[in-house]
């Protein structure tokens, strides 16, 4: 059984607020990237621009979203897998992004590939973003 959204938020220690189970719901139900701007249209005017970056940025601080890599201006956020929190985040993994509808999604499945850097180099972390065409595009 799926947790409900104020379930998820209190199992990530964050207070239960209209604009955070709204924004919570709009990931559940979409279930691919959003960027800040996508999330704003989403809601409408159900929430300001300013309360969804509170938003945004007190989900990334608990572990509920992760930062996703992409080749545009803007930020996307996705949800992260029920292993992260406030402490660490566990998302090193693969994303894809459509050429076509610019859909980006998390390929958790799909591991980063080890990389041999030089020993004088300390890597905390790594992004892989594929581009292609997604079943709906390339149909």
């Amino acid at each position: 059984m799926k947790e409900t959204p104020a379930q998820y938020l209190h199992h990530h220690g964050l207070r239960k607020t209209l604009g955070r189970e709204l924004v919570l719901t709009t990931f559940l139900d979409q279930s691919r990237a959003l960027s800040h701007g996508e999330l704003n249209t989403l809601l409408g005017d159900q929430l300001n621009r300013a309360s969804l970056y509170r938003v945004l940025q007190s989900f990334e601080e608990s572990g509920i979203v992760h930062r996703v890599p992409d080749d545009e201006v803007s930020v996307k956020y996705a949800l992260c897998s029920g292993a992260c929190s406030s402490e660490q985040h566990h998302d090193n993994h693969v994303h894809f992004k459509c050429n076509h509808c610019g859909e980006t999604q998390c390929l958790p499945e799909v591991k980063l590939p080890k990389v041999k850097t030089p020993d004088s180099l300390k890597v905390e972390s790594a992004e892989l973003l594929l581009r292609g065409y997604c079943r709906h595009c390339a149909a």
